[in-house]
């Protein structure tokens, strides 16, 4: 069979499999697909090319089951201001790992870029079964659901869940990728985040983040290019953020100032006319 063949066999496959799966996760708003249109079809080739099914699955689930979510990030086409849909997220979290380069068997690829594409959903997915729809319904390898498991992040966590959670992703290198070229992405997006939410994400960053990338180069060895990069890439947007928030603060201070003393100033001009008011 010729490589011709070979794409149009596997394209009917998973087609069988996309029909197969509930209609409501796979639609999504077409007018709004030209934002998304370069990574998807990037990822959509690679997919094919290599013969990568659960990635060529989780495409089209990602752009439906996330689809009427929007980042706060937005684009401008003829002088119109567009929110991002938010699938561009879990596209560029992929394509990060695409475009760095995972050197995985081509099984666990196909696993891990399939995961950095669902990685959001069973945090913001209303799944009535937690998620296990990404198996049951979806048909997806149960290592993607398992991966994607791992770095969701339960609302309330306390100190011990919350260490046990960074402590299991970074025993498993499918879901440290994940994780880290999610944070790779997230870093860029800092400036659209509140200041307190900035001092989180830093704070996080420094004292769970890092700290993984390092477990990883150690445990590692096969991915140390990729977790290089990714460790690199996120220490120094993070470098940036915190030069960028103290500037922030001290301006904030300084204009604080300015308004107390104003006040005062403000203060002093009112009893000034009161006095003079009462002395006439």
């Amino acid at each position: 069979m010729n490589k011709k063949e070979e794409r149009k066999q596997f394209r009917a496959s998973v087609t069988t499999a996309l029909e197969q799966i509930n209609p409501d996760y796979l639609s999504y708003d077409e007018t709004e697909f030209w934002m998304i249109q370069s990574p998807y079809e990037y990822i959509e080739y690679y997919a094919v090319e290599n013969r990568l099914y659960n990635t060529a699955l989780a495409l089209p689930l990602a752009r439906g089951l996330h689809d009427g979510t929007h980042r706060k990030s937005s684009i401008v086409k003829h002088g119109v201001s567009y929110r991002l849909p938010y699938v561009i997220h879990c596209l560029i979290v992929c394509r990060i790992l695409l475009d760095i380069g995972v050197s995985l068997p081509k099984e666990e690829e196909d696993i891990v870029l399939a995961a950095a594409l669902c990685h959001d959903m069973i945090e913001d997915i209303p799944f009535p079964n937690h998620g296990k729809e990404l198996i049951t319904e979806c048909h997806l390898d149960p290592r993607v659901y398992e991966t994607v498991k791992l770095v969701s992040k339960k609302k309330g966590f306390t100190l011990e869940e919350e260490q046990a959670h960074f402590q299991a992703i970074m025993e498993n290198k499918l879901s440290l990728l994940v994780k880290l070229s999610d944070r790779s992405h997230n870093v860029e997006d800092l400036y659209n985040m509140s200041v307190w939410k900035v001092h989180e994400y830093i704070n996080e960053t420094k004292n769970r983040i890092l700290p993984m990338c390092k477990y990883g180069l150690e445990h590692y060895p096969e991915l140390y290019a990729t977790l290089k990069i990714l460790q690199d890439k996120i220490r120094s947007l993070t470098q940036a953020a915190v030069i960028l928030v103290d500037r922030y603060e001290v301006r904030e201070q300084e204009l604080r100032e300015q308004v107390r003393l104003l006040k005062e100033e403000n203060a002093a001009l009112k009893k000034q006319f009161k006095e003079l008011w009462e002395g006439d």
